[in-house]
């Protein structure tokens, strides 16, 4: 079976489930341009179905990052384990980040992404929609160390304060900081704003285990928030 029939077979299961349903999971080790286009497909189909197609490219440009960073960080989990890093300790993390952004290709993203693979490590994306909005939590099945949460809650504080990129990246600049740092987050919220969304319906869920990045879009008043007894930044 051709790469091209498997891609449509996915998305007609896709259709079908958006169509008779209001869940969807997906579930990925690594990001291709395969994954890519189920995604978008996935959203494009549940927008179309409740009538709100306008909130397709931010949101997917949104889901499209939290994905990207739930496989990074598996990965990366991977990485200190194969080079005997403990990520809970400070001065191996700082070493070990350092070994990895040095050395960190796309190339090692595709074999990286099969030993997450082979090691039970994923990203799942799941979707629950109704005629009241739309929530989406991004999962990856690795715990997150006490100096990543502490960073995680620092970079969100501070994306919340900016209103476009260029904002961001000058106050980067001015703090002698790369300007890649934490601009994932500082996209996602732009965004919201942009689309007239509240940030805070964005949220990081710290869990023992697992990390989950949850966007929460009230299509209307009756949307209700969903509630967790767990670490949020």
């Amino acid at each position: 079976m051709s790469q091209d029939v498997i891609v449509q077979k996915i998305n007609e299961n896709i259709e079908i489930a958006v169509r008779n349903g209001r869940y969807l999971a997906l579930k990925t080790h690594r990001m291709t341009d395969t994954v890519e286009k189920h995604i978008q497909y996935a959203l494009e189909s549940i927008l179309k179905k409740t009538e709100h197609e306008r909130y397709i490219h931010s949101l997917y440009t949104i889901l499209k990052e939290l994905v990207i960073n739930g496989c990074k960080a598996n990965q990366k989990r991977i990485f200190f384990e194969e080079r005997g890093y403990n990520i809970s300790d400070p001065e191996d993390y700082k070493k070990g980040m350092e070994e990895y952004k040095k050395h960190f290709s796309e190339e090692m993203a595709i074999e990286y992404g099969k030993k997450a693979k082979q090691k039970g490590l994923y990203v799942l994306i799941d979707f629950e929609f109704d005629e009241n909005g739309l929530r989406i939590e991004v999962i990856n099945n690795s715990s997150i160390a006490e100096q990543e949460e502490k960073v995680m809650r620092e970079k969100l504080k501070r994306a919340m304060g900016y209103n476009d990129l260029a904002e961001f990246y000058m106050d980067q600049a001015m703090q002698g900081e790369s300007e890649g740092a934490g601009l994932g987050l500082a996209l996602v919220i732009i965004l919201l704003k942009g689309e007239g969304i509240d940030p805070n319906y964005f949220r990081i869920i710290i869990d023992k285990d697992k990390t989950i990045a949850r966007l929460e879009i009230p299509f209307n008043e009756n949307f209700v928030s969903k509630r967790r007894s767990q670490r949020v930044i």
